[in-house]
């Protein structure tokens, strides 16, 4: 929940983390008293901050909720990091005095392990406590939850980093819960729950969801027993704007949006989309931030560091703060001891957002023990700060063992606060003893109107349970009457949820000035298509809106109409956004059964210029093609990117052949004679096409073959000579031996071993390579081995991955590791990770034998590398070593490199020693998210990586160098965690102390 671990997400710079607690904590174990700390803050100049609340009445709290009455509900975590005896409470908080604060405490309810959320539902609150959410209620006004009932359960009661969170009423009547489920290999030895499937505790014929909601985003009514699983993920708290937009973060990627909704996603199960949210900061992830602590903690960061611990994302509704501020979100940064706040803006079907202050943030403060967990906007729209206040909010998965054994992990557990933030010049909190919100409908409906979110979110609670009839004429005529724009939005939710809402309240939302109102309307008229299809054409009439998420959601909500109407409109919609990756999703999610139709308008219209968007969406839309398997379809298809046109058609029919490839190279080729095909593919082979359509049709033809033996025999003669001649052009010749594996004769291996020469072109060898490979992976790898010596280091690499083809070509492999034929520094090292955690236990056993650590003692290697700290540097150098060492998986301010991991300008306000210590010994922590991953897929294909990205369709796996592949969950047959970093041991066999200074010299950003 509040730990750095995600500042990087990951292989080189997962282990850093650990060294945020690496020294010894401070001999301070009080940290400061409130009205000291209240003294150590520097507040944006135009706010005021005072404590509302502080020990002894709280401790520990991570929530809070207001009810109708004023009360003021406090959720206390006193077991984080690893207490699971059932330490956490909900208090009950009153202002007997009048005075603006709470001075009472009672405890509502107790006996619970890691609570992380609360809301009030009907008499009650609803409080997450993995696995369960519960209903708790008191019954008899005596101040104490006495019905306690489980409403959800199945989450995984894991790492209390990523456990199930922040149960938040959306403005659309469904509630939602912040989740995001990974397991750390360490920590999971101490919470070894994975989860069951999430579900409805007292009625098993609800819909349930799978295990643990898959790590996703979930969200639930009650009353009807309707559960669903998101498309994206948040780690501890997320929020809504007053449209329905949600916002989430998770420690490093501090603000993300959900784009897409996991409902069109599933209505084209054939579309594999990576990643269903956007970051939308344009200060990147990992962001820097600039903290002012004294003697902070974690003894690493200078006065600018970067956001490790994101948590509480809120946008702000309170109607207090400056107009200015109806836009902006703030996020709690705990181990930097600060709130940050950005603008958002919209941005096509996203949104951008920028840094409200420059160089500076909302609130720090001086005192390392400032711990800012979560946010509430109060009854009087104020900001109120939630406080954890504790020496220590790492956990131990990403601390040293000198911190975990110090006593000091609980240092603060009987502190916390709250404080109120508010423009300067307000008063205190009236609202304590001023609240009095009756059940008259009127009233109710009334306070949908005000600024403030509290209000508009209690009065929407309190009208779904009035049972009086006589509010559904209130909010029809409220629609038709209010200047509210949210106060609509949350009206037309109220009569949707009781299915009162009628036409003609969804035609005036869906006209509505506001385009917020317009956007909702969409998403309520496509709910009631069924009863009023004739709603499909005044929806349309938004095709030209001037909003780009009116038209992006009015594009999603007409995937399910079919009618020719609508696919022209969609088609319109697709001309005019194609450009955004997002409008090319949400056109292929609708386009189930129809994806050749989509195909052949969008070759009649988008033709005529190319643009990245344009090809990579006919490449896409061919891929979907592909992967659904319709012969007739792929034939159409093939046909219209092979049909003879001018050069200026290349870039779109070679996308087309692309996409096919891509699809196919997953499913397979279906059923039926492609032999018309085939020609038409193989007419391209020819030095006068153009390069691009004539390699894409080269290797879709690899993936069809030829089914005429004497037309192979012809293809295979021909493609030998061009190979073979060093006077034809190069990409024709590398064209050639792709084709040289549709046949398996000796005259092809012997072609190829001539032509594995380091006289001939490198790009050249490496395509024989994997020619070879194709054809007979064993034999190519018995003579790699005998040629090894004689490859460059970019043939060697090619060679390398032939090994990894079976356990055949690894165990001959591994005999020459054992004499010395191949050196083990030639592997890399994920493929030494890989060997030792082979499932054939002869090869993960003989490999480590081989490959493991002779010289086990990291401390000594780290002692003798410390010489690095002191000696002269040369950064230059440096960026040499980087580039041999690291720029397959990083990359230093977006250059020099592969973008698989961190960009590692972000670690150059490290202290070097920590930099240093955790390069060399990495398998100190595991960054969670960031653990190397072996997938097994169910035709038995297997790949390691880390999960880059996942919805609740899809995981995309990402391998060394940033090659990422995504799979749809239903073709996976096992998914495991290694306790392997994908950075192991051994650097130092590679570089030397005055190399390793030159690498800390680089990446300190020294000149």
């Amino acid at each position: 929940m509040f730990h750095s671990s995600v500042i990087f997400r990951y292989i080189f710079a997962a282990s850093l983390l650990v060294l945020l607690c690496c020294s010894a904590p401070s001999n301070n174990k009080q940290g400061l008293p409130p009205s000291l700390a209240l003294k150590s803050f520097e507040l944006a100049d135009e706010f005021q901050v005072e404590l509302f609340a502080a020990e002894p009445l709280i401790a520990d709290p991570v929530a809070m909720e207001v009810d109708e009455k004023g009360d003021i509900y406090v959720v206390e975590m006193h077991g984080y990091p690893e207490d699971l005896k059932g330490s956490g409470i909900v208090k009950l908080l009153k202002d007997t005095d009048s005075d603006g604060k709470p001075d009472k405490a009672e405890i509502f309810a107790d006996s619970l392990v890691l609570p992380s959320g609360i809301m009030k539902w009907k008499k009650g609150v609803l409080v997450v406590d993995v696995p369960h959410l519960w209903y708790l209620e008191d019954s008899n006004n005596d101040g104490k939850a006495d019905i306690k009932e489980k409403m959800l359960t199945g989450f995984a009661l894991t790492n209390p980093q990523h456990i199930a969170n922040t149960p938040l009423l959306g403005v659309d009547n469904w509630i939602y819960i912040a989740h995001q489920g990974a397991i750390t290999p360490k920590v999971s030895m101490i919470f070894n729950d994975t989860g069951t499937n999430v579900r409805f505790a007292n009625n098993p014929n609800a819909v349930q969801l799978p295990r643990d909601a898959e790590g996703r985003n979930i969200r639930f009514r009650p009353d009807t027993y309707e559960l669903e699983m998101l498309a994206g993920e948040s780690q501890y708290g997320h929020s809504f704007d007053n449209w329905g937009h949600h916002f989430c973060t998770s420690n490093a990627d501090h603000l993300f949006t959900e784009i897409i909704a996991a409902r069109y996603l599933k209505r084209n199960p054939s579309l594999l989309v990576a990643d269903a949210t956007e970051n939308i900061p344009d200060h990147g992830d990992a962001a820097e931030v600039f903290p002012i602590t004294n003697n902070p903690q974690h003894q690493l960061l200078t006065d600018a560091g970067v956001i490790t611990s994101s948590c509480g994302i809120t946008y702000y509704q309170g109607g207090l703060f400056p107009d200015s501020f109806n836009n902006i979100s703030f996020i709690a940064e705990p181990v930097h001891n600060l709130v940050h706040a950005d603008r958002i803006k919209s941005k096509g079907a996203s949104f951008v957002a920028s840094r409200v202050y420059h160089e500076k943030e909302f609130l720090a403060s001086r005192d390392a023990w400032f711990r800012p967990v979560q946010f509430y906007i109060g009854p009087d729209g104020a900001l109120y700060v939630i406080d954890y206040y504790r020496q220590i909010v790492e956990h131990p998965e990403w601390m040293s063992e000198e911190v975990n054994k110090s006593g000091a992990l609980y240092n603060g557990s009987d502190k916390g606060r709250i404080y109120r933030i508010t423009p300067k010049g307000t008063g205190r909190a009236q609202w304590p003893n001023s609240i009095k919100i009756g059940n008259k409908i009127e009233e109710l409906v009334s306070l949908l109107s005000n600024k403030n979110i509290w209000w508009r979110r209690t009065a929407q609670r309190l009208l779904t349970d009035n049972s009086d009839v006589k509010k559904f004429a209130s909010l029809k005529n409220y629609i038709d009457t209010s200047q509210s724009a949210g106060g609509i939005v949350h009206a037309l939710w109220l009569l949707e949820y009781s299915k009162q809402a009628d036409s003609s309240s969804i035609i005036k939302t869906l006209l509505h000035p506001v385009s917020g109102v317009r956007e909702n309307g969409l998403k309520v008229a496509e709910m009631n298509l069924e009863r009023w299809p004739w709603l499909a054409d005044t929806m349309m009439k938004l095709v030209n809106d001037e909003d780009a998420r009116v038209r992006f959601q009015l594009l999603c909500s007409l995937g399910g109409v079919d009618s020719e109407k609508s696919a022209s409109v969609r088609m319109q919609l697709l001309q005019s956004g194609i450009e955004d990756r997002w409008v090319q999703i949400a056109t292929l999610s609708g386009s189930a059964g129809r994806e050749w139709q989509v195909m052949s308008t969008a070759i009649e219209q988008f033709s005529s210029r190319s643009s990245e968007g344009r090809r990579l969406f006919f490449e896409n839309c061919a891929a979907l093609i592909a992967l659904n398997q319709k012969a007739g379809d792929i034939k159409k298809a093939i046909a219209a990117a092979t049909v003879s046109k001018d050069t200026g058609s290349a870039w779109w029919q070679s996308a087309i052949l692309s996409g096919l490839h891509k699809g196919l190279s997953v499913k397979g080729k279906p059923g039926a004679d492609f032999s018309k095909e085939e020609s038409a593919l193989l007419k391209t082979f020819q030095p006068s096409a153009p390069s691009m359509l004539r390699y894409a049709a080269t290797e879709l033809i690899r993936v069809l073959g030829v089914s005429s033996n004497k037309q192979l025999k012809d293809i295979i003669s021909n493609a030998e000579k061009i190979a073979a001649d060093s006077n034809a052009e190069l990409g024709f010749r590398i064209d050639a031996i792709r084709l040289l594996a549709l046949s398996k004769n000796s005259s092809n291996i012997s072609l190829l071993e001539r032509l594995i020469d380091p006289v001939q072109p490198e790009s050249l060898q490496q395509q024989a390579v994997k020619t070879y490979a194709e054809n007979d992976a064993t034999k190519a790898a018995s003579y790699f081995i005998e040629k090894w010596k004689q490859m460059v280091p970019s043939v060697r690499e090619s060679a390398m991955a032939v090994f990894f083809t079976s356990s055949e070509t690894e165990r001959l492999l591994l005999g020459a590791l054992e004499k010395g034929q191949i050196q083990p520094g030639s592997l890399g090292w994920q493929r030494s990770v890989w060997l030792m955690n082979e499932d054939d236990s002869a090869i993960r056993n003989r490999a480590r034998r081989i490959l493991s650590d002779k010289n086990s003692n990291r401390s000594e290697i780290i002692r003798k590398y410390e010489e690095a700290l002191n000696a002269e540097a040369d950064a230059k150098k440096g960026k040499e070593l980087f580039a041999i060492n690291c720029s397959t998986c990083h990359q230093v301010n977006g250059k020099d490199g592969k973008a698989f991991g961190p960009d590692l300008a972000s670690i150059r306000n490290r202290d070097a020693r920590f930099i240093l210590a955790d390069i060399l010994d990495p398998n100190r922590s595991i960054a969670d998210t960031y653990e190397l991953w072996t997938l097994t897929k169910k035709d038995g294909r297997r790949l390691s990586g880390i999960v880059s990205a996942q919805t609740s369709e899809s995981i995309t796996i990402t391998s060394i160098g940033g090659n990422s592949e995504t799979l749809a969950r239903s073709d996976i047959a096992r998914l495991e965690a290694s306790n392997i970093s994908a950075m192991p041991v051994g650097l130092e066999s590679a570089i030397s102390v005055k190399d390793m200074a030159n690498l800390l010299a680089f990446l300190k950003g020294k000149k």
